[in-house]
């Protein structure tokens, strides 16, 4: 394990991610850019990786996101082109912008109800894309934005990026506030809800930092059936007095930078009469979803959480319309 990781970590350092390179091309403060990039210290993420891959203490989670932004994980790729679903990438205009999108249609012939699914925070990679799939396999049409859309050297969104160095600064470079993500992502609610296979039903999945924004999502419109949050809470300035729909919360046991929120969140939903029913995954770690199914995974609690977690997900879903 320790020489797989400082492999990865050699090909991060091959890729550019050195301190000086990435403090020269730092366009925003980690706080502008979402937090993303920078530890509680004030270290780069990228430096971060650097040094434990150096000493083999990188996490399961960081090896993974390693492996993800290297394209050692191909094996994504493979599993969603078996899929019988249908898969389109699509771009819409907002404010003359372009904004870009994967749309999964679900196997049934009638109409569908809508579900955006919100990744993590490393554009529309392999993993958001299996993910997709997976929820449009439960009988859902899912709208999956890429919020890194235009900010690849091609052009084009997360899929595209060369490297990780890339999606680092992608993240650093893009400055927006939250009500501008919900902007986006209520414009992507507007486009699906309007398709002919759509049954007008709305709902919304975010994961990571993806939960975060399905948080201020939930705020932002009333005909949202449900919000599922994956190992995030509602930001401290989200208005939850505009909450209409039930908030269902997944969260993992050793994952304290989002549990210590939690009491939180409870107190101001509780406190402003919302539905918040948060469930903790015991022994499981922050991304189990993505950690659950991994070959190299080797904490049972992440497979169990994964399970029970969508199988409550796909339940929630079921009883949400």
């Amino acid at each position: 394990m320790k020489v797989h990781m400082l492999m990865l970590l050699g090909g991060l350092s091959a890729l550019g991610l050195s301190s000086a390179a990435i403090s020269q091309q730092q366009t925003a403060s980690p706080a502008q850019a979402g937090g993303s990039t920078a530890t509680a210290s004030g270290q780069s993420v990228e430096d971060m990786l650097l040094e434990k891959g150096k000493q083999g203490n990188l996490t399961l989670d960081e090896v993974i996101l390693v492996e993800e932004l290297l394209g050692v994980d191909t094996w994504r790729t493979a599993k969603v082109a078996l899929s019988s679903r249908r898969h389109e990438d699509i771009t819409i205009t907002r404010d003359g912008r372009e904004l870009g999108a994967l749309v999964v249609y679900p196997d049934r012939p009638e109409k569908a109800p809508v579900v955006v699914m919100i990744p993590e925070d490393q554009g529309l990679n392999r993993w958001a894309r299996d993910m997709a799939d997976q929820i449009a396999a439960m009988g859902y049409i899912v709208v999956a934005p890429d919020f890194l859309y235009g900010l690849a050297p091609n052009g084009k969104g997360g899929s595209a990026f060369p490297d990780v160095r890339s999606v680092f600064l992608a993240h650093r470079a893009k400055v927006k506030d939250d009500l501008g993500w919900t902007a986006d992502l209520n414009a992507w609610a507007d486009y699906a809800l309007k398709l002919p296979q759509a049954s007008g039903k709305l709902a919304v999945v975010g994961f990571a930092w993806g939960g975060g924004r399905a948080a201020w999502f939930a705020t932002s419109r009333k005909d949202i059936s449900a919000a599922f949050l994956f190992y995030d809470a509602f930001p401290a300035a989200a208005p939850v007095e505009n909450v209409t729909a039930p908030v269902y919360g997944f969260y993992a046991e050793f994952d304290p930078r989002v549990t210590r929120s939690l009491e939180a969140t409870k107190a101001r939903m509780a406190a402003a009469g919302k539905r918040y029913e948060p469930i903790m995954y015991p022994g499981s770690e922050h991304m189990f979803v993505r950690l659950g199914d991994e070959p190299r995974n080797k904490n049972v609690a992440n497979i169990l959480a994964r399970h029970e977690s969508l199988a409550r997900l796909q339940k929630l879903l079921a009883q949400s319309w």
